[in-house]
């Protein structure tokens, strides 16, 4: 699942930096709201909302104030700008995307709360014994596999973890070892890329659900299509990441004594529990009927969403504690997508998109789809470095490539999945949470990094390219 870059106010910035960030975002507000003059075709309140995004963009990237500021900021000036009124902006914060995340962050505790990663993990490793290459396909793949299902940061702590172990047993040394760089670098490509392969998998996959159906009149990208289009991309991304990885860097065998000490860490565990198999049958139940959803839609999604929580805290079943499921959720990630909804939205309905795409790819209706949608991820790619945070980044470029499918024919579930893939996946630069936490172990230069680790963002460009226009038509009802 997605996670915002911090968790709010970066402390390690001075008072008087801070505040230098906060007056750069209230010019950028000015500049657009009383200084520019209109372009022709749109109205003042959509540069307004143009000034509101970009004074939201330096607050998020600088992360100088908590993201609920900055959400408290858009809902305050939308109405002060005259672009939305109070009452049309309540509705579009309770969007089910919000309740969505909810559910993610329930599956993600119970998964949790078991030793199910563990095995997963035993599982790659009993595959891989004593080759590193096989161990860092085996690596990016589990790590993949379970982050459809849990917190990206938590399968790439777990990974990260267990690698370490290896590491250390193997008599590797940090910013030295090759094997050390493939292992930080596959970890981190393998938790970003699974979380793509679901709706639940990432935050964000709802949120450009959630807009293309909203924006994109007569789009209706649907959880079973999600997957269908979603699990190939995250498998194969991953399994071709691993590879990639793999032959970057040179590593030698790995000793006897570190597959051993690997393999006991991941099997004290003894045999599987009936908590455990709980988990999983109440995983396969409820999955299946979200893609029936997609059918039958008498069954409602969030409804069927609110069933598993309450089913999971039936006393006797318990999948987690309380406490266990609040600590889960991450509150910032739920405010920036209230944010972003409501933001998106005025990009949206002001006709800024639209007035933007006609007048910087006005030619863009005679191109090939596929040079279309490949344009498609590379921007969204450069704007996620850029912009470190999932959410905010595609409230900038779902609306974009939804003025440039109409003029290009391209589906709206490529541009949904697009937002979801590439807007929160980016290994070009160890920036967010995510690919943090496995380089900030050390055992890779941020040199390295830069140089190498940027081969597992081009494969999902490619992938994406070649994929989604030829699925996605099937399943954007």
């Amino acid at each position: 699942m997605s996670e915002v870059a911090t968790a709010g106010m970066d402390q390690g910035v001075s008072t008087g930096r801070r505040l230098i960030y906060v007056i750069i975002a209230l010019a950028l507000f000015a500049l657009f709201q009383w200084v520019l003059p209109v372009p022709a075709g749109l109205e003042r309140i959509a540069w307004s909302s143009v000034g509101i995004l970009l004074a939201c963009v330096v607050l998020w990237v600088t992360q100088v104030v908590p993201f609920i500021v900055s959400v408290i900021f858009i809902i305050f000036m939308l109405p002060m700008c005259g672009v939305f009124t109070l009452a049309e902006i309540y509705p579009m914060s309770m969007t089910s995307v919000v309740f969505i995340c909810l559910f993610s962050f329930f599956c993600s505790a119970a998964v949790m709360a078991t030793p199910i990663p563990y095995r997963v993990a035993g599982v790659a490793l009993r595959w891989a014994k004593d080759n590193p290459r096989k161990l860092i396909v085996g690596f990016t793949l589990a790590t993949a596999f379970l982050s459809m299902f849990i917190s990206d940061l938590a399968a790439a702590a777990i990974f990260i973890g267990i690698g370490e172990t290896i590491l250390l047993a193997n008599g590797d040394e940090k910013q030295k070892s090759e094997f050390g760089k493939a292992i930080t670098v596959a970890t981190g490509a393998g938790a970003a890329i699974g979380g793509v392969g679901t709706p639940i998998g990432n935050s964000l996959n709802v949120l450009s659900m959630n807009m293309v159906n909203s924006f994109f009149e007569g789009a209706n990208v649907t959880f079973a299509g999600w997957c269908i289009m979603g699990i190939p991309v995250a498998l194969g991304g991953a399994a071709l990441a691993g590879l990639a990885i793999g032959r970057i860097y040179k590593c030698d065998p790995i000793k006897p004594e570190a597959v051993e000490v690997a393999r006991n860490l991941t099997s004290e565990f003894g045999k599987m529990g009936w908590k455990e198999y709980k988990v999983i049958i109440w995983l396969v139940v409820i999955f299946a009927i979200l893609i029936a959803t997609t059918w039958v839609p008498q069954i409602q999604l969030v409804l069927v969403m609110f069933a598993g929580i309450l089913i999971g805290f039936i006393p006797g079943i318990d999948f987690c504690t309380k406490e266990e499921y609040y600590s889960s959720i991450s509150w910032d990630v739920v405010m920036m997508i209230m944010g972003v909804t409501i933001l998106s939205n005025a990009i949206v309905g002001t006709g800024v998109a639209n007035w933007f795409v006609d007048a910087v790819l006005g030619g863009a209706n005679t191109w090939p789809m596929l040079l279309s949608v490949f344009v498609m991820c590379v921007v969204t790619a450069i704007l996620h470095v850029a912009i470190p945070s999932g959410p905010p980044c595609a409230s900038i470029a779902v609306p974009l490539m939804l003025a440039l499918a109409a003029n290009t024919g391209v589906a709206p579930a490529v541009v949904a999945m697009i937002g979801g893939i590439l807007g929160g996946v980016t290994t070009v630069i160890p920036i967010d949470l995510v690919m943090l936490i496995p380089y900030e172990k050390g055992w890779i230069s941020m040199s390295d990094w830069i140089k190498k680790a940027w081969v597992s963002t081009a494969i999902l460009i490619v992938i994406c390219t070649l994929w989604l226009p030829l699925v996605a038509p099937f399943f954007s009802y």
